[in-house]
């Protein structure tokens, strides 16, 4: 899971190892953010990889739902799309 920052108000510490706009923990390879947005305005953040990941977010939409397991129930209130 992910969620779009904007990206005046994104902030990080420590180290990271990066390619193409991707930054990538150095010790895992986990991957952490990616700051390739074209309009430079969002941040996509891994949710999971947060110290403290803010428990009031709501899915606005849900990507590649072709893919999503039969015993998965979508995301009330959340777009749909079946690809990127």
């Amino acid at each position: 899971m992910y969620a779009h920052w904007p990206a005046e108000a994104f902030e990080m510490s420590g180290e990271i190892s990066s390619y193409d706009g991707r930054g990538f923990c150095p010790r895992c390879g986990s991957r952490l953010f990616d700051t390739s947005d074209t309009g430079d305005t969002l941040v996509e953040i891994r949710i999971g990889t947060l110290d403290e990941a803010p428990s009031e977010l709501k899915p606005d939409d849900e990507m590649w739902v072709k893919r999503r397991e039969s015993w998965l129930a979508p995301v009330d209130g959340a777009a749909q799309h079946d690809e990127n």
